[in-house]
């Protein structure tokens, strides 16, 4: 066995490693549901761990509230109680909003869907050229635009040296079958280009702050062996590796339809390592 396939051990069922955890985090989006349709086997599976006494938190690089992923869930079917609380970079996003450091004035790049950010938010979204930042949460058509078709308009905004505030760092995200790309792409490019960017959520450590306090919260400090649980490298297991947690790649969402092999090849280039890899999240 090559060195990096002894850095991520493959597993069949999450009872495997049960005795070694006491709390989970866990992404949404990849894991728990693939934009279209609940997994149902996850599902089953923090259900079970949850009635077994695990705090588990969901995290997600959603940028809208808690509250309203909540209800997102409820609509798409889930009816067990299989988690603690959700808390999202749109919910960290709105502080730094409303905290007042990057100004008023914000140029929004995003959907409709996601305007609910702004609600209850002391900053006003304008035009391009009256903006004091550029806020992202998303692509304005992301089944038919990429990072490249802002361009333009990122090149003007670094000479106009405007940060661009990130609500979601996601690169891409699956919906069904196809893989779509997400605010943190277009962050991403503008970073490259020598703009100043401010990513909000996974992998950066402020989420897991949060989520590392709501266990703590839970368990009134008892809980000390969380590991983390999610489909993306760039992301879920690269927070854990830089937050020391143990971590378990799930391969239905980002990965679906790779070879195992191609997956450990692209663990070992990026040298961002889960403790465990999964096909699909099952207790």
């Amino acid at each position: 066995m090559d060195d990096n396939k002894k850095k991520s051990i493959k597993i069949n069922n999450f009872s495997e490693i049960f005795e070694k955890y006491d709390s989970i985090i866990c992404d949404i989006w990849g894991v728990i549901h693939n934009g279209q349709e609940l997994f149902s086997s996850s599902v089953d599976c923090l259900y079970d761990l949850k009635n077994r006494g695990y705090p588990i938190i969901l995290v997600s690089n959603a940028p809208r509230p808690g509250e309203e992923i909540k209800l997102i869930l409820e609509k798409m079917g889930l009816k067990k109680n299989c988690y603690d609380k959700i808390i999202t970079s749109g919910d960290l996003t709105q502080k730094i909003l409303n905290d007042g450091s990057l100004g008023q004035n914000c140029y929004h790049i995003g959907p409709d869907r996601d305007l609910k950010i702004f609600e209850g938010i002391k900053v006003n979204r304008v035009s391009f050229d009256k903006s004091d930042f550029i806020f992202i949460t998303g692509l304005f058509n992301d089944e038919e635009e990429d990072e490249n078709t802002y361009l333009p308009l990122l090149k003007e905004g670094k000479k106009r040296k405007l940060k661009l505030l990130c609500a979601n760092p996601d690169i891409w995200v699956q919906r069904g079958s196809d893989l779509i790309p997400c605010a943190g792409a277009i962050s991403k490019k503008y970073e490259s280009i020598g703009g100043e960017v401010i990513n909000i959520g996974k992998p950066f450590r402020p989420i897991f702050d949060e989520a590392i306090k709501n266990i703590n919260s839970l368990g009134k400090g008892k809980f000390s062996s969380t590991i983390v649980i999610g489909d993306g490298i760039d992301t879920d297991i690269k927070g854990a590796n830089d937050y020391k947690l143990d971590s378990l790649l799930t391969l239905g969402g980002l990965f679906s339809g790779q070879k195992i092999d191609e997956v450990y090849k692209m663990i070992n280039n990026k040298k961002v390592f889960p403790t465990y890899l999964i096909e699909e999240l099952i207790y």
